[in-house]
């Protein structure tokens, strides 16, 4: 059987779940575990296929369609971008397309995406407080990435997939608790964060069958929420947490997950495209020294004025972020029953469905961008998806600092070292990871003399 043939005959299958549910129950034992079929079906084949799977299922079956556990996939500009504003949304414990099935891997938090009312409010204030601006941080900033791209000029070389999740964990654990990780730590965090789709198996099968896998990454997060506690911030976050009603439980947590998850593995992640974009394009890479040369010589303090100034730099980062973005699904619930327009069928969905939004595709509408695949530096970002948009509930609280800290990192790699070789530079759009070069290396990598 093709791929095609797989992703559409699993779709059919999802149309008439769609009756099935509307008649035991959406969330009844019955309908849970049909749901959880037809979610680890979808899944065998989005692990290794997820853009195929997209544009199969797209192409052939409309712009909305069903996808993982009975889900409600938009994958147009104007879906994704009306689905973001809703406000207010219910949001449930996932991860995009991920099920956070097994709360314990969270230390049974759920997600800031997972949070509703008061809570939610809560911890978006304390993600603000605890994220600086780069702008006025910018010498911070310049010595913790100088500090990082040291250890890879020792090392004589830069790779992008081991090294960049490394040093974004070291340097947001300085700024958010003043805290610096040991080797240990960074590999074990590193650990944690690649096994994020544990937390999709069903509590006694990531709890106790994958013990092996699970608990090593449980205790870590666990001995490392409890260092938070004994940050000289701390006392700061807890005044904030208590307008809120929030607990400890509840700040370190969310605090962890603000790290590894959104910090690390989303602005690593870009990072990582936009130098990989910067190696294959030398027109490109030439405007952008030069941009870099007039705003900062490298010899004094890097000073907020080189990131405002940075103008190139702003735009290749949110091309990048539009062709490669490190977050590809957004996630909430339907707030009541109803019915959809699916491959012309009227299909019945229930209240508490999940509603996704594939930021991957939306980003590449022809409706919305003229020759959606190309880089152009010269687009209209207005309304750009990636970070969740702008000006309302969903959109992300780290946006300024996320291109902050690529814009010094990238100040920086071009001001002050030097490489004389690059490895392949290609983007992964077949395993369910965030999509870098991740096999990137930067070859005699040096400071400049």
């Amino acid at each position: 059987m093709t791929l095609k043939d797989k992703v559409l005959k699993a779709h059919d299958r999802q149309i008439k779940l769609s009756y099935r549910l509307a008649k035991v129950g959406y969330d009844t034992f019955t309908g849970k575990l049909l749901r959880l079929r037809v979610y680890y079906a979808d899944a065998l084949i989005l692990i290794k296929n997820w853009r195929d799977f997209l544009y199969i299922r797209k192409e052939n079956i409309g712009d909305k369609y069903f996808a993982v556990d009975q889900a409600i996939m938009h994958s147009t500009h104007s879906q994704v971008q009306k689905l973001m504003q809703v406000e207010p949304q219910v949001r449930g414990n996932d991860l995009g397309i991920i099920r956070i099935l097994a709360p314990s891997y969270m230390l049974n938090n759920p997600l800031s995406l997972g949070m509703n009312g008061n809570q939610h409010t809560g911890v978006r204030a304390l993600f603000l407080q605890a994220l600086p601006d780069p702008v006025a941080q910018a010498d911070v900033l310049g010595n913790l990435v100088n500090q990082s791209l040291s250890e890879a000029a020792n090392r004589g070389q830069l790779h992008i997939g081991d090294d960049l999740p490394g040093f974004m964990l070291q340097i947001l654990h300085q700024l958010v608790f003043q805290i610096s990780l040991s080797a240990e730590e960074i590999t074990a965090s590193r650990t944690y964060i690649k096994g994020l789709a544990l937390a999709s198996f069903p509590t006694f099968i990531s709890k106790y069958l994958l013990a092996f896998k699970t608990a090593p990454n449980i205790k870590h997060r666990g001995r490392l929420i409890e260092r938070y506690k004994q940050s000289p911030k701390w006392a700061a976050y807890l005044q904030t947490a208590a307008r809120y009603r929030l607990n400890e439980h509840q700040i370190a947590n969310s605090l962890f997950d603000m790290i590894h998850i959104a910090g690390t593995a989303g602005t690593s992640a870009l990072l990582g495209s936009v130098i990989g974009v910067l190696c294959l394009n030398d027109v490109l890479r030439g405007e952008v020294i030069s941009e870099i040369n007039a705003v900062w010589n490298g010899k004094e303090a890097l000073n907020g004025y080189a990131l405002e100034q940075s103008t190139l730099m702003n735009q290749v980062i949110l091309e990048t972020a539009r062709l490669y973005p490190p977050v590809r699904f957004v996630s909430q619930l339907a707030k009541e029953s109803g019915e959809v327009a699916i491959a012309g069928q009227q299909c019945p969905f229930q209240k508490g469905t999940r509603l996704l939004g594939s930021i991957f595709t939306a980003n590449r509408d022809s409706n919305r961008y003229q020759n959606p695949d190309d880089f152009d530096v010269t687009r209209d970002f207005s309304d750009l998806l990636s970070w969740n948009g702008e000006g309302h509930e969903r959109a992300c609280p780290g946006k300024s600092l996320s291109i902050g800290l690529i814009k010094v990192f990238l100040l920086y790699l071009f001001q002050k070292y030097q490489w004389n070789s690059i490895t392949q530079v290609q983007w992964d759009f077949n395993n369910v990871t965030a999509v870098t070069p991740n096999d990137l290396v930067l070859k005699g990598f040096a400071q400049h003399l």
